[in-house]
């Protein structure tokens, strides 16, 4: 089975002053030497403020920033992390209420014969128990319903309380591959920090089991 990266995001919910967040800041303050960026949005609208740095992208909102990046080969050697961890050095006290991380990808099976394998074992929810090993999961699942059929369009998934951390795997049908993006999220870091901390410091441990996922949709 193919895997092709679309994009890794990561997502952080609270408070934001989109005007800080200009390449001056980026590049002098944080550090980040991104150089000049390809785009960005007016200087003069100050809620929200978009940034394109090659394959880097800032989007900050008053209760939302994002930060994307694209190109990715290697899902272990994003720098999302690094450039999130020094925004957050610099501005401390910037209220946050969630922080999530998103790997978004396109699986191709080789055949058509195993493509239908595919489209049939992610969207059964006893995938999601017998690989997370819970007896529990949240479903929401689309699909296109006739008087004689049912035709499976995506379905999310969300898992609580893996590894301390919240896993959220959304999955939709395309026309030759499916596509997939597998969250995992801290939620209420405002009243426990160490939510932060274990999805920064697990990073690592998250690729190896979104690796081990795709691998056990081959199986």
């Amino acid at each position: 089975m193919k895997v092709d990266y679309n994009f890794i995001t990561l997502v952080a919910l609270g408070s934001f002053n989109p005007a800080i967040v200009s390449p001056d800041f980026l590049n002098t303050v944080c550090e980040l030497n991104l150089g000049k960026p390809d785009d960005q949005s007016p200087p003069d609208i100050s809620v929200i403020r978009h940034l394109q740095f090659q394959n880097l992208k800032f989007t900050v909102e008053m209760n939302r920033l994002q930060i994307m990046e694209t190109g990715i080969e290697n899902i272990t050697e994003t720098k999302l992390l690094s450039i999130f961890n020094v925004y957050y050095e610099k501005l401390p006290y910037t209220p946050l209420k969630a922080v999530g991380l998103n790997i978004n990808c396109d699986l191709l099976a080789e055949m058509e014969t195993k493509t239908d394998a595919l489209t049939k074992k992610v969207s059964n929810p006893t995938t999601y128990l017998d690989f997370f090993d819970t007896n529990k999961i949240n479903v929401i699942e689309s699909s296109l319903q006739t008087k004689t059929d049912k035709t499976w369009m995506s379905s999310n998934y969300n898992v609580e309380n893996v590894h301390g951390l919240t896993r959220s795997i959304n999955i939709t049908q395309k026309k030759d591959f499916v596509n997939l993006n597998y969250n995992y999220e801290a939620g209420a870091v405002d009243k426990h920090k160490s939510n932060l901390s274990l999805l920064l410091d697990g990073y690592e441990q998250f690729c190896d089991e979104f690796l081990n996922f795709v691998k056990y949709l081959e199986d």
